[in-house]
């Protein structure tokens, strides 16, 4: 008899689920994250179309000259049958959510914790009977649901628009891997929703919270990638520099380490943007490079799965911060 009865606070929602369903129920409502998700859905399908139509087009050209030669009585196998990639059409789409796709998470960060110091409601929240780490985590999960949902959004119909407009349908192998993409964006995403977030929650200022966040979009996003790829000299010759000039690996080896050093700092300033990690991840996962297209999967993963850590070592740091950093109400009275 006492198994059924439940009192009020066994059947109470927890504090986090509270929060984090009235922010996704308020984000909604003032539709943007709908707004943003739409910009950046519109960006990535614009992204992909010209090379999908281009891909048609091959596949309509091939598929002409293998009716004309059995119109002619000849055997289909006197073409060799080209090897289309499809996967390698959301090239464009991956480097819309690396860069707007970051972009618009800071601005969902931003919202979420400015919302409550616009309102002055802060301090009322943390009087209720709960833990300071506990409204953290609200808010935090409801931003990470709208941008998972917001994604997979975006990539759904980037998945349906590929296989309707490529001429070339998608295997479930292909869909693995954009299901995988996904899951890397959310992580990706959140690590700019946090940086957001956490700076707007503790900042004096919300204004040069905004202004803070996107210095570290601009470092991460736009310097440390293009400084790393801009000093390497195999990015601007194509096969790279010593295929050109037909130098020995023993002399390549020999001539590298008088470059150690400029090498070490250019391949760190690399490695401290996670932005080039899920790159790096997702132009091998889709086959966009050309090192990875053909490959299994697996062997993929594995060989990525250094710049996946560094992917989710980097939200969950920005996590625990998040949950870790004391909230002052009184401080943050006023925006």
């Amino acid at each position: 008899m006492s198994d059924a009865i439940m009192t009020p606070a066994a059947v109470a929602p927890s504090p986090i689920r509270t929060i984090a369903a009235k922010d996704i129920r308020d984000a909604l409502r003032d539709r943007f994250v709908l707004i943003v998700t739409v910009f950046l859905g519109i960006a990535a399908v614009v992204a992909l179309l010209t090379g999908a139509i281009a891909l048609r087009n091959d596949v309509a050209t091939y598929d002409a000259a293998k009716a004309t030669l059995l119109a002619l009585g000849k055997s289909a196998g006197e073409i060799k049958a080209p090897e289309f990639y499809p996967l390698r059409l959301l090239r464009g789409a991956i480097e819309q959510i690396e860069i707007i796709g970051a972009a618009i998470s800071i601005l969902i960060g931003y919202r979420a914790a400015a919302s409550e110091r616009g309102r002055q409601t802060l301090a009322l929240m943390l009087t209720r009977p709960m833990r300071p780490w506990q409204f953290v985590a609200g808010k935090a999960l409801a931003g990470i649901a709208l941008l998972a949902g917001g994604l997979a959004l975006v990539l759904g119909m980037l998945t349906a628009v590929l296989h309707l407009s490529s001429g070339v349908g998608l295997v479930p192998d292909d869909l693995l891997r954009i299901a995988i993409v996904w899951g890397v964006a959310v992580a990706y995403s959140a690590c700019f929703f946090l940086v957001a977030f956490i700076l707007t929650l503790h900042m004096r200022q919300i204004s040069h919270a905004l202004l803070a966040a996107f210095a570290v979009w601009l470092t991460l996003v736009l310097i440390a990638p293009q400084v790393g790829d801009t000093l390497d000299p195999d990015n601007q010759v194509a096969g790279g520099v010593f295929a050109q000039l037909q130098i020995s690996k023993p002399d390549q080896t020999q001539i590298m380490k008088g470059f150690a050093t400029f090498e070490a700092l250019r391949n760190g300033i690399e490695e401290a943007s996670v932005t080039k990690h899920f790159e790096r991840f997702t132009f091998a996962v889709l086959g966009i490079k050309s090192t990875y297209t053909g490959m299994a999967l697996w062997p993929v993963l594995v060989e990525m799965t250094s710049n996946l850590i560094w992917i989710v070592m980097t939200v969950l740091g920005l996590g625990a911060l998040a949950l870790a950093l004391p909230l002052n109400p009184d401080r943050l009275a006023k925006a």
